[in-house]
């Protein structure tokens, strides 16, 4: 029962990338999962519930990444390499492997409870890492961190958004030029 219920916020968590929340159906879960319909509340209470879970997972998958990173490398030689990682054509082209943020962001605007908080949670997670890595003064890592991580997530989202892929090229390389600066800048 227990790999059954990691296979499902596996296969949530691709699909929630790909597809965002309101196009991911307990129905297509279940199918990809390889259970009925039924099956499904044996394991969670409610779609919610499932949503969280998975979003749980990722955005601890992607932190517990950047960590080790810090721990192994150093803190801005880990930002370095997430924000190398994160802006990529790759990341544009495999929601499904990516950053929850730009990927089905939007809808978690749209939910409440724990969806948004664990969402909420994720992004604290993320800027806490970021700011170990900026060379700022103390008092301006956060403000610096969430204008990255903004930033990050804004030019994947518009890469995304385009069938161009010239400009897609154009927004990711103009937001790596940016992002080199806030993570070089010491003021």
């Amino acid at each position: 029962m227990a790999q059954r219920h990691d296979e499902i916020i596996s296969e949530t968590s691709k699909m929630l990338r790909q597809r965002g929340i309101v196009g991911t159906s307990l129905a297509d879960l279940m199918a990809a999962a390889g259970l009925t319909h039924g099956g499904f509340y044996k394991h969670f209470d409610s779609k919610d519930a499932l949503v969280a879970e998975a979003t749980e997972r990722i955005f601890t998958e992607i932190n517990t990444r950047f960590a080790e990173g810090v721990q192994s490398h150093g803190a801005k030689a880990a930002l370095k390499a997430y924000v190398a990682d994160y802006l990529t054509l790759s990341h544009v082209k495999k929601p499904e492997l990516g950053c929850p943020v730009p990927a089905f962001g939007p809808d978690v605007g749209r939910e409440q409870g724990a969806i948004r908080g664990v969402f909420t949670g994720g992004i604290k997670t993320t800027v806490s890492l970021i700011m170990e890595g900026l060379s700022v003064p103390p008092a301006d890592r956060r403000e610096k961190a969430v204008e990255l991580l903004s930033l990050l997530s804004g030019a994947v989202s518009m890469a995304r958004a385009t069938d161009d892929e010239k400009l897609s090229g154009e927004i990711i390389a103009s937001a790596r030029k940016r992002a080199s600066q806030i993570i070089e800048a010491r003021r």
